[in-house]
C-alpha cells in the first residue's frame, strides 16, 4: 500500500539505525574500556558474579600483604633473638675460661666485665626489641593475623613471642636484668660461680633455640598462606577475566559488523522516503 501519512518502510529502517547505533556504541565503550560489563544492564547475572570474584581477589591481595607483615614481624624477632644467641654463647665461653684454675682474681674481675657488658646488651635487646609499637621480647605478646578473605577464624593465624624478661624458671633468661646498667646479673668471680653460670646460660641457649624453632614454624606457616593465596588470587582472577574482560577479536568483528548493518539501514532508510516522495507524483500527475 501507497500512503504518505505513515512510512512503515522508513520506521523500521529507523529503528534498525537505532539498534546498530546503540549496539555500536557499547562495543566502542567495551573496546575502550576492556571490560565486557561496561554496566549491570548488559549482563546483571555475568556482573555480580564478577564483582563477588573481584571482593574475593582484593581480600585475598590484602591477606598476602597482611602474611608478609607478618613475615617481617617473625623476622625482626628472629634478628635480635640470633644476637642474644651470640652474646649467650659469648658468655658461655667466658664462665668456661674462668673456670680455669691459673687464673688470678683480678683476671677474672676482667672477665666479668666482659660478661656484664654482655648481659647489659641483652637486657637491652629484650626490651628495645619491637614491630610496630609491640614488644616481640618483653611480656609475651600475641599477635593475630587475617590470612584469608572471609573473616572466619580458619583465616586467622595467632602468633605467640616469648618472654625473655620472665624469671629464668619462667622460660625467661638469666642474663636479663630490668636494670640496663645492672653488674652481676650473671657472676663468674669465683670458680663455683663460673660453673653455676655455665648452667643458666646453657638453659638461656636451650630457651632462646626454642624460641626461635617456634618463631621459624610460624614463619613457614605465613609462606605457606602467602603461596596459596597467591595461587588462589591468580586463579580467581583469571575466572573473572573470562566473565568480565572484552574479547577484542569478536567484539571488532561485531562491530565492523554493526556499522555495516548501521550503513545498510541509512540507504534502506533513503529508499523508503523516496517510495513516500512517489505518492506526490500521483497527485502532480
Amino acid at each position: 500500500m501507497l500512503s504518505v501519512n505513515t512510512n512503515i518502510s522508513s520506521l523500521e529502517s529507523n529503528s534498525q539505525l537505532d539498534k546498530s547505533r546503540k549496539k555500536s556504541e557499547q562495543l566502542l565503550d567495551q573496546l575502550s574500556s576492556g571490560t565486557r560489563l561496561t554496566s549491570a544492564s548488559v549482563d546483571a547475572a555475568n556482573s555480580a558474579i564478577s564483582q563477588t570474584l573481584e571482593a574475593q581477589v582484593r581480600g585475598q591481595n590484602q591477606a598476602v600483604n597482611n602474611a608478609y607483615d607478618g613475615v617481617s614481624m617473625l623476622q625482626t624477632a628472629d634478628g635480635a633473638l640470633s644476637q642474644l644467641q651470640s652474646n649467650s654463647q659469648q658468655i658461655q665461653d667466658l664462665a668456661i675460661q674462668a673456670g680455669n684454675g691459673a687464673l688470678s682474681s683480678a683476671n677474672r674481675q676482667s672477665l666479668q666485665q666482659q660478661v656484664d657488658q654482655l648481659t647489659q646488651a641483652n637486657s637491652a635487646i629484650v626490651q628495645s626489641t619491637t614491630f610496630n609499637g609491640t614488644a616481640l621480647l618483653n611480656g609475651g605478646n600475641s599477635q593475630t593475623f587475617q590470612i584469608g578473605a572471609n573473616g572466619s577464624s580458619d583465616n586467622q593465624l595467632t602468633v605467640s613471642t616469648p618472654n625473655l624478661s620472665a624469671s629464668a624458671a619462667s622460660g625467661g633468661l638469666s642474663s636479663y636484668n630490668s636494670n640496663l646498667n645492672a653488674t652481676g646479673t650473671i657472676d663468674i668471680t669465683t670458680p663455683a660461680n663460673a660453673v653455676a653460670a655455665q648452667s643458666s646460660i646453657s638453659n638461656d641457649l636451650n630457651a632462646l633455640s626454642n624460641s626461635r624453632t617456634q618463631l621459624g614454624a610460624a614463619s613457614n606457616q605465613f609462606e605457606a598462606a602467602i603461596n596459596n593465596l597467591q595461587n588462589s588470587s591468580v586463579n580467581l582472577q583469571a575466572a573473572k577475566s573470562r566473565i568480565s574482560d572484552t574479547d577484542f577479536a569478536a567484539a571488532l568483528s561485531q562491530l565492523t559488523q554493526q556499522q555495516i548493518l548501521g550503513q545498510a539501514a541509512v540507504a534502506t532508510q533513503a529508499q523508503a522516503n523516496v517510495s513516500a516522495r512517489s505518492a506526490l507524483s500521483l497527485l502532480s500527475g
